[in-house]
């Protein structure tokens, strides 16, 4: 065999590592300008399912094509799993996220969801499909917890913080869901995107039958470019692929560890637009986290 034909199967995973970290830094840089969005959007007085319009409408149509070309493929997927993608990265995902972030600042919410993802993901994992995590994983795990624990004791007397997190809890534990379910159902990247995007679309259009979303009427010019070009664009389009790519190459867990720096370049950008600058309660318990998630992504020891 020549060196050429040698290296060809190094190659090939090693470009599948690059275009993993690529497509899990695009989505980590995106998550964060996410729950910056959110917040925004609370703070203009927007019903979450009004931004959840501007969310699943651009992308819902784009991604109609797609699902209508591979709809026998997607059926034919158990529903369980169907489902739990759709709950879990679709409409009530995003109006749970949106809900919380109207009663918790952005590094609360942007430390608890992605945050909490390695955790959560080990839990479901072990109950639904009995994957036990790596016992080299289960300090780092800890850590996540004990940070999540921080934050109730520290910060559950301050207004609504309570009701936030459990927002915030219950939106991570429904993305852990479709984390596992959408590596166990087989589909590619942008299948799983257009039955995330236009599933949703056709969710919300019922609703807004019934309720007109009247205050995107009065938006001001500057909110529908950011929460367009954030929620529309960006987490519409971009980080729902590139989140499913990274998924589909890197591996769930890893994937969900992507997490660590979120609420780090959140809080970064909510300092400056809202004036959000988080109490020692909630640094402490991000330290925590942060800590948990890097120590849940390293590579693990090769077994004997």
């Amino acid at each position: 065999m020549s060196a050429a034909t040698l290296a060809l199967p190094a190659a090939a995973p090693r470009s599948g590592l690059v275009a993993g970290i690529a497509a899990l830094t695009v989505t980590v840089l995106i998550w964060a300008s996410f729950f910056v969005s959110l917040r925004a959007g609370a703070r203009a007085q927007l019903r979450p399912e009004e931004l959840a319009l501007i969310r699943f409408a651009p992308a819902g149509l784009g991604f109609l094509p797609l699902l209508i070309a591979r709809w026998r493929r997607i059926v034919a997927v158990p529903w369980p799993l169907l489902a739990s993608i759709l709950v879990g990265a679709g409409l009530p995902y995003f109006l749970i996220a949106g809900l919380g972030m109207r009663h918790a600042p952005v590094a609360d919410g942007s430390t608890l969801v992605p945050g909490t993802l390695p955790l959560l993901v080990a839990v479901l994992g072990a109950l639904l499909y009995r994957q036990r995590p790596p016992a080299a994983r289960l300090p780092a795990l800890l850590l996540i917890g004990a940070g999540v624990l921080v934050l109730l004791v520290l910060n559950h007397g301050q207004g609504e913080l309570g009701r936030g997190y459990a927002l915030f809890l219950l939106g991570s534990l429904m993305w852990a869901n479709y984390t596992l379910a959408l590596r166990r159902s087989g589909l590619s990247p942008l299948e799983g995107a257009a039955l995330i995007s236009t599933g949703s679309l056709v969710l919300l259009l019922p609703w807004l039958l019934l309720h007109p979303p009247l205050g995107l009427m009065t938006l001001p010019a500057g909110q529908w470019a950011l929460q367009g070009l954030i929620q529309g664009l960006g987490v519409g389009l971009v980080s729902t692929l590139c989140y499913a790519v990274a998924i589909s190459r890197l591996g769930a867990e890893t994937a969900s560890a992507a997490g660590a720096l979120t609420p780090v370049l959140a809080s970064l950008l909510a300092l400056p637009l809202f004036g959000e600058m988080p109490g020692a309660g909630s640094l402490l318990g991000m330290a925590l986290i942060v800590a948990g998630v890097i120590g849940a992504s390293r590579p693990l020891p090769p077994r004997r």
